[in-house]
């Protein structure tokens, strides 16, 4: 008789059962909900994942496990078979719910909580496990309403096979506060909360780079208060956390919570214990700040920086090459709008391979930033001979005419001018990178933070403004006939003009020569310059030498000049950067930096590197000048120069603490431990004194 009655209840159950009774949802007067399940199927000894997704309706929200100053978390009361059991839910982590002056934490959304079931119900393969659940909400808008609903699933013991939405419980399971490997300590201090969350690896140190809105959701009530700020400081190895407690005392027994940074969100665990060392000291690194509209106006901020980008130093040698091809333009009005559109498409296409580079590298775990290519001594030893030969052809000393056009240097020659054109403005792309330009640094930080679509849309937008100079003029030179007419005709003076155009070539493959020299040892130098020789005399007209010879004069040069970047780099004392400034400083370090911080002292931080003509421009005309020296000095200023020319780990931490992919990044701590301030990128010696001064008063 109980096999019979076993049998009928088997037939009964596999009758009734569609696809649509898998899993019966809920609702409420204000909340919808369904119970969903990874597979159809479940092992005897064996767990499954099952999600509890509900949805408040519009303007209304639930509470998590900690509801904050008011509210009361969701509760589930379960009805299982015999033998089966249900984990605690694992909820994602939570928002803040300000709600008539009180902080509540919940969800004001779709919501998926995943429980883990283990099935040790005694039942054979092929049985029913009927699984349901009372599930009892606060509900709240300005009102609060306590409901309750129910939901259910069926699963049947057997091998686990994944099921129709399995993969709603796997979005659910990644969307969940993770494990990571942080240390985090929490301690009373003169009335004060103080949370510290120290890296224990790579990985831990990745998530913690970018802390900027970084907040504690505490599981246990009462112990810090919701309303409270919550208030960053960074360190070399983390960052901590200063808020009110919830009461006058800690909870007992070690303390759990999520930190939520950004769209991730950690497991943590707090230990009783003060401030790490490396936790604290930075202050607060202010976030960029993009208001309303956020792609848009970051595109919008990358494209003035794209403009802004045309007039700085860096750029001036290239751009020479296409305001040579613009004095005929009035005369060959086609080819001069065609090939200013190819120009600029060279250029947008440049910038968004490095937009492309920069998000592989860094999903790859590398530090890379803007102009990360000249931070390699091969790519500026092979910049300095296309330098070089551009030069060379500019200045008359040899004509290859298409045989060059893979380095610019036929942007003259009238054989193939579309693709000179193009890479004209890669080349363009190439030599700009060292700079950037006011607007730049902070949308190329939120291109490199937000990834995928967004970066390539904001690079795409930097690109077309620094694009459109070159494209807008051509059109206005051939369109409007009073522009045509300025122009005078074709003739000698274009020569003339070149050769005086090739000695900015010169001084930009010098100028890298230099850079050079900040990379590698003087032994590179000396073989750059060997290369440069060899490259001399294989272009130059001697007929003395044959043909062959020249070809391979010039390929041992082309491999001397990469040889070069492989010798070991320059080695630098302790407190020695380079291009040490005449103004007293010292290295940067972020220890050092807290240091100075703790002890009150004022802090002017310069992030520079030898590539960076910005850089160079702004200490050759304020950070070296004696006005400046003089000010640190009489302010007690520290000044810490930070060398970025190769890449540097520290110095790439401390720059995605302030949304900056690249430098220059000035930064200044006035006394008394007041919160820093991100300087312009261009900076003005006046406001710097003013600045220095008034930060002193605090001491």
């Amino acid at each position: 008789m109980r096999f019979l009655a076993r049998f009928l209840l088997t037939v009964i159950a596999a009758l009734s059962f569609t696809p649509a009774a898998l899993a019966a949802e809920g609702e409420s007067a204000h909340v919808k909900a369904r119970l969903v399940a990874e597979s159809t199927s479940v092992p005897e000894g064996g767990q499954v994942r099952l999600v509890l997704e509900h949805t408040p309706a519009e303007g209304w929200h639930t509470y998590w496990v900690n509801a904050g100053d008011a509210g009361l978390p969701t509760r589930i009361s379960w009805s299982l078979p015999d033998g089966m059991t249900a984990d605690t839910p694992a909820w994602p982590a939570p928002k803040m719910l300000p709600t008539l002056g009180l902080n509540s934490f919940g969800y004001d959304g779709r919501t998926s909580a995943v429980i883990i079931v283990t099935n040790k119900s005694g039942l054979a393969a092929g049985e029913t496990l009927p699984i349901r659940a009372r599930v009892n909400f606060l509900v709240c808008e300005t009102q609060c309403i306590p409901e309750t609903l129910e939901v259910s699933t069926r699963l049947t013991v057997g091998p686990a096979k994944p099921g129709p939405d399995a993969g709603v419980v796997a979005k659910a399971a990644a969307a969940l506060p993770q494990a990571a490997n942080i240390t985090g300590t929490i301690a009373l201090n003169n009335g004060k909360a103080e949370l510290g969350f120290k890296a224990g690896d790579e990985a831990a140190r990745e998530a913690l780079a970018r802390p900027q809105g970084a907040y504690f959701f505490p599981v246990q009530e009462k112990m810090l208060s919701a309303q409270a700020p919550q208030v960053l400081d960074m360190g070399a190895d983390g960052f901590a956390l200063r808020t009110q407690p919830g009461a006058p005392a800690l909870p007992e027994g070690p303390l759990q919570g999520v930190l939520a940074l950004g769209d991730k969100a950690y497991n943590i665990t707090l230990i009783r214990a003060g401030l790490p060392a490396g936790t604290y000291g930075l202050g607060a690194a202010p976030a960029p700040e993009l208001a309303s509209g956020g792609l848009f106006v970051a595109m919008g901020l990358a494209f003035l920086g794209g403009l802004i980008l045309n007039l700085m130093p860096c750029v001036f040698p290239v751009l020479s090459m296409k305001l040579l091809a613009l004095s005929r333009a009035g005369h060959d009005t086609k080819l001069a709008r065609t090939e200013s559109l190819v120009y600029g498409a060279g250029a947008i296409l440049s910038f968004m391979v490095l937009a492309g580079l920069l998000q592989l590298a860094q999903g790859a775990g590398a530090s890379l930033g803007w102009g990360f290519q000249l931070q390699s001594p091969y790519v500026v030893a092979a910049l300095a001979v296309v330098m070089l030969l551009v030069a060379l052809n500019m200045s008359g000393v040899f004509h290859i005419g298409s045989s060059l056009q893979g380095v610019g240097a036929g942007a003259f020659d009238q054989k193939r001018p579309l693709l000179s054109a193009f890479l004209t403005g890669v080349l363009a792309v190439v030599v700009a990178a060292p700079c950037t330009a006011p607007f730049m640094a902070t949308a190329i930080g939120v291109a490199l933070a937000q990834g995928g679509l967004t970066g390539f849309a904001i690079f795409a937008a930097l690109g077309v403004g620094f694009a459109l100079p070159i494209v807008l003029l051509t059109f206005l030179v051939t369109l409007v006939p009073g522009f045509a007419k300025v122009l005078p005709k074709p003739g000698e003076w274009m020569n003339r003009l070149k050769i005086a155009l090739s000695l900015l070539m010169y001084g930009a493959a010098l100028w890298l020569v230099w850079v050079f020299a900040q990379q590698v040892q003087m032994m590179g130098v000396w073989l750059l310059i060997l290369a440069f020789a060899a490259i001399v005399v294989a272009v130059l007209p001697i007929r003395a030498i044959p043909k062959m010879i020249k070809a391979g004069i010039l390929g041992a040069g082309l491999v001397l000049a990469l040889g070069a970047g492989a010798l070991p780099p320059v080695e630098r004392s302790a407190g020695d950067p380079a291009d040490a400034a005449q103004t007293p400083h010292t290295t940067f370090s972020v220890r050092k930096l807290t240091e100075l911080r703790a002890a009150g002292r004022p802090v002017l931080v310069d992030l520079t590197a030898a590539w960076c003509v910005t850089c160079k421009v702004n200490e050759r005309l304020v950070l070296q000048t004696k006005d400046v020296a003089d000010a640190l000095k009489a302010t007690g200023t520290a000044y810490m120069v930070g060398d970025w020319t190769n890449q540097d780990a520290e110095i790439s931490r401390y720059l995605q603490l302030y949304g900056r992919s690249g430098v220059p990044l000035y930064v200044y701590y006035g006394g008394g431990n007041a919160e820093p301030k991100v300087l312009p990128q261009m900076l003005d010696k006046a406001a710097i004194i003013r600045m220095l001064k008034d930060g002193a008063k605090t001491l």
